[in-house]
């Protein structure tokens, strides 16, 4: 049987889309206002006083700060590497996996560099020229999803994980393992990777897109 690596992601990367964590602060102020407006309402009828919308705002930043913790630390395992290649995404019995989860072949794969960090490693994953890129979605599409979202969040779905979707210039995911230090993944990932696949490690490097080469322009042709 081939050995298998199995590592837990940190965050909510391999579940939400990009930038979905931001949605709770933008449903507590949504909340706030509604809070604040029963609030007046009821104060100036002289039903309730008008410090207990003050008290409901309290309990909502409670819950805000604890829902916005526990979803950027929630750990899944999101991550498995074995003789075939790597799959990212937690696994589903949904009748389209596809959806939320990535498999990336040895022969796609330019190289990997392990950085440390203080929850484990961050993996960042190159890919080659002939790799088989999943676009990710537009800027307008994902607008798109965080609106639906951010109006029906259990109605409209989730839309495609961050994890799944590579960053480019050039394309690369990047992944945070968690519980696992640097070197002992390196350890882990050499026993299972290619001889080709290159291991790097050390600080992240900024990446820049290529510049673009100026266009010579040729005089026309007369026409006689």
């Amino acid at each position: 049987m081939d050995d298998t690596v199995t590592c837990l992601v940190r965050g909510p990367a391999s579940r939400y889309p990009r930038g979905f964590i931001w949605l709770i602060p933008a449903w507590f102020v949504i909340l706030g206002l509604a809070a604040l407006e029963i609030g007046r309402v009821a104060s100036t009828s002289g039903r309730l006083p008008g410090w207990l919308a003050l008290t409901e705002i309290g309990g909502l930043a409670i819950a805000t700060v604890t829902a916005f913790c526990v979803l950027a630390t929630v750990r899944q395992p999101a991550f498995r590497a074995d003789q075939d290649g790597i799959r990212l995404g937690v696994s589903t019995s949904r009748r389209r996996p596809k959806l939320r989860q990535v498999q990336l072949p040895w022969p796609e794969i330019a190289q990997l560099r392990i950085v440390r960090r203080h929850y484990g490693a961050l993996l960042v994953i190159t890919l080659g020229p002939a790799a088989r890129i999943v676009h990710r979605p537009g800027l307008a599409r994902q607008a798109l999803v965080l609106l639906g979202t951010l109006i029906m969040p259990f109605a409209f779905g989730r839309g495609s994980p961050a994890l799944t979707c590579p960053r480019m210039d050039p394309p690369r995911y990047r992944v945070k393992i968690c519980d696992v230090s640097a070197a002992d993944l390196s350890l882990a990932l050499d026993s299972v990777k290619p001889d080709e696949v290159r291991i790097l490690s050390g600080k992240l490097r900024f990446f820049l897109a290529p510049p673009r080469q100026p266009v010579t322009r040729r005089p026309s042709t007369p026409v006689a």
